[in-house]
């Protein structure tokens, strides 16, 4: 036999399959293919190797003595093949680069198109997202426990972090007291926080900056909320609202999202009546280009 010899690793992952049923028709369903495939592949390795690799005369595909090396041999080469692909597909799920994105359940929703646009192009990247209060979330970064956060102002660790003002259509929230129609304030066309005293309070935790003001500022007027319910689910308080009548300050944004039927957003007239938003980022860290594409594509909001 003269010339290079050639044979792919799929003749021989069919020559196994034939060798351990000793059945064309089996091994043919075993490996998807039609058995006129898987026969004429056979009979093409069998020509490439100038030899016969089974013995059919009595059906039942028995290995000649090539058939035995061959299938000895065949078989380590495939398994090393198999073992090389896996390697390989490990190491390219290993380099894949991981962001941790932090945000608010408001800015989940509002920047949902822009975040769906970048893991739709950045196959590469597993993008992990962490909701929570700007707050909070702020802290986690200054943890080094997120690479990126999207948040609302103040800058609550500015020793360590730098936020970039979005210039957007969405550049911050406003915000509302939101209580039932029963309520009397409910009538108002706008509230003071001085008009808030001595209602109860359905409230956001300190993580987030709402949480925050609502006791700064009730204690700057002297006085204490009157707390009913602190939880980070904004849909949990506004039902809670006219079960505990009770009221809650939020985004009139989310309006749009939560809206339920008996309640009134009132806006808040107030120093703090409005939290401009941005993209916050750990001081001394130069971010990569994954995390480059993934703010270019939140400013395009």
């Amino acid at each position: 036999m003269n010339g290079v010899v050639k044979i792919d690793i799929k003749q021989l992952k069919y020559f196994i399959e034939i060798a351990n049923t000793r059945n064309m028709s089996q091994a043919a369903r075993n490996l998807f293919v039609t058995q006129p495939t898987l026969s004429f592949t056979i009979k093409k390795l069998e020509a490439e190797l100038n030899t016969e690799l089974f013995d059919t005369h009595d059906k039942t595909f028995r290995l000649t003595r090539s058939g035995k090396l061959l299938y000895k041999k065949g078989g380590e080469i495939v398994k090393e093949f198999d073992e090389l692909v896996n390697k390989i597909q490990k190491m390219k799920s290993d380099s894949k680069e991981t962001i941790r994105l932090g945000l608010t359940i408001l800015f989940a929703v509002q920047y949902m198109q822009q975040i769906s646009n970048f893991i739709a192009t950045h196959q590469n990247v597993e993008l992990v997202i962490i909701q929570n209060g700007s707050r909070k979330i702020q802290a986690m970064l200054a943890e080094n426990e997120l690479d990126i956060g999207l948040v609302s102002f103040p800058n609550t660790q500015s020793q360590c972090l730098t936020i970039e003002p979005l210039n957007t259509s969405t550049k911050g929230y406003n915000v509302h007291v939101v209580l039932p129609e029963n309520n009397p304030l409910s009538n108002k066309k706008e509230l003071r926080f001085e008009d808030l005293k001595g209602q109860r309070f359905s409230t956001l935790s300190e993580h987030f900056m709402l949480g925050q003001m609502l006791f700064e500022r009730s204690r700057h007027l002297g006085f204490e909320p009157d707390i009913a319910m602190v939880h980070d689910d904004l849909q949990v308080l506004l039902y809670s609202l006219q079960k505990l009548d009770s009221i809650c300050l939020l985004p009139i944004e989310y309006k749009q999202i939560g809206a339920l039927d008996g309640l009134k957003w009132v806006p808040l007239k107030d120093k703090h009546d409005y939290f401009p938003i941005g993209i916050a980022l750990k001081r001394g860290t130069t971010p990569t280009k994954a995390v480059n594409d993934l703010m270019r594509e939140i400013k395009k909001n």
